[in-house]
């Protein structure tokens, strides 16, 4: 579970986001205002000035720094460079708040879920014998048969895309999503063996709980293979001496075949390496920081890629 933010850090990331909309203010201009409000216009107040609303945004960022300075003095913390609020900012702005959107795969295997679950209900209300009666109006019901058959076929276009989705993703991600689904599957079953116990439903009590131990292997193995491909992917740091690259060397160990060493050299000249900068001071020094954490997120990112076109 992701921790719970102190106040100070809140204050910094409502300081940051409120710059980035002080700055989106001070970039536009009276025509792009106008362009805006073309197709929106409605009864009430008229709009606000543009010089108004810059003015409105400053002054609630000042606001908001003059807190946060405040809320640290009180706690007796060092102030927050202006520099890393306004990249706090910006992170924030490029992110958005709150939990990540789910993802196209995410959203294709929740759906499985769902089709599975109405399949489940749809073969347990089976009818052997009965057939609906056609009343004439609007198209015919399906038989309790036929309905099953017409889940069956859906179920098989989802895994089907599904299949086709993560056969083009790299071995991390794939990993990611199995062991994502996975701990929704543990979740599911200790939630159905619970409710087994206590007597409110009719399923097999050792059958769940054998289920949900052979979930919890599958997730402890997922881990760890997704552990190891982390760590082959993360490659060999090599900091040298101040005015020295840093960089990022793909690990060794397993061949490329020949009709894909070129598109590996593309790959590898993509690389970021940055340097330390000639003078050591703590401006420079954090910026340099930043600038190696940019890198190797960057440089992760394409070595995962090689890593997925190795025999």
């Amino acid at each position: 579970m992701r921790p719970k933010k102190d106040a100070i850090q809140k204050l910094i990331d409502r300081a940051g986001t409120l710059y980035w909309k002080w700055q989106e203010l001070l970039e536009k201009d009276e025509d792009d205002q106008e362009a805006e409000r073309q197709g929106n216009k409605r009864m009430g107040r008229p709009p606000v000035a543009l010089p108004v609303l810059r003015q409105r945004a400053k002054d609630a960022y000042e606001f908001q720094i003059a807190e946060l300075r405040a809320a640290e003095l009180a706690e007796g913390r060092e102030p927050t460079p202006e520099d890393e609020i306004i990249a706090k900012g910006e992170k924030l702005r490029q992110k958005g708040p709150g939990r990540p959107a789910i993802s196209e795969i995410g959203r294709k295997f929740r759906h499985l879920r769902r089709k599975l679950k109405t399949l489940e209900d749809a073969m347990a209300a089976i009818d052997h014998t009965a057939s609906p009666v056609y009343d004439g109006i609007g198209r015919p019901a399906m038989s309790s048969r036929e309905r099953v058959a017409y889940y069956e076929r859906e179920i098989h276009e989802v895994k089907r895309d599904i299949e086709q989705a993560m056969s083009e993703m790299p071995a991390i991600e794939r990993i990611k999503i199995m062991l994502d689904n996975a701990r929704i599957d543990r979740r599911d079953a200790g939630m159905r063996l619970k409710t087994a116990e206590r007597g409110e439903i009719e399923e097999d009590v050792v059958a769940l709980s054998s289920l949900h131990n052979q979930l919890e292997a599958e997730i402890q193995a997922l881990e760890k293979q997704l552990e190891d491909e982390r760590q082959a992917a993360k490659g060999s740091v090599i900091i040298g001496a101040p005015g020295t690259a840093v960089g990022i060397l793909p690990p060794v160990g397993k061949e490329f075949s020949p009709g894909i060493q070129s598109v590996v050299a593309q790959l590898e000249a993509q690389l970021i390496v940055p340097k330390l900068p000639a003078e050591l001071t703590p401006e420079t020094l954090e910026k340099y920081k930043q600038d190696v954490a940019l890198a190797k997120e960057f440089n992760e990112a394409i070595v995962a890629q090689i890593q997925s076109l190795k025999i």
